[in-house]
């Protein structure tokens, strides 16, 4: 999960806030193993929607996978930061990849995400460039 307030320091944080912080102090960001890992990144406004949803329907008593559907390699997330990467050893026990099939929360809450990791990275180095 990433957007505003997302944890930038600490056991809990992201790699998104980790290559943030990374990106504001002029560091190079930090990839475990060789980059290919894919990852469902799913933006925090779009689980929120969808919380509301199942609290609203009363869908109660369902497991719904919340993600965007798509997924990216880790590699591909970091280049769009234009930043100088540095690879370290692979983390033991971290998935090859995440990928969310959403189709319950599709069929009986309507909901779909609709932003995108993409052109969030896109605002924050826009923001961060003025």
């Amino acid at each position: 999960m990433y957007g505003p307030s997302h944890l930038k320091e600490g056991a809990y944080c992201t790699v998104i806030g980790k290559w943030e912080t990374a990106f504001e102090n002029g560091l190079p960001l930090t990839i475990y193993g060789d980059g290919t890992k894919r990852r469902d990144f799913t933006h925090v406004e779009d689980i929120t929607k969808a919380l509301i949803l199942i609290y609203e329907k009363q869908e109660w008593g369902h497991i719904f996978e919340l993600g965007r559907g798509i997924n990216y390699s880790i590699q591909e997330i970091a280049n769009l930061y234009s930043s100088k990467v540095i690879y370290e050893d692979d983390k033991p026990g971290e998935a090859l990849t995440t990928l969310c099939t959403s189709t319950l929360a599709k069929e009986l809450l309507g909901w779909e995400p609709v932003l995108n990791i993409k052109d969030y990275i896109k605002q924050y180095l826009k923001n961060e460039n003025n």
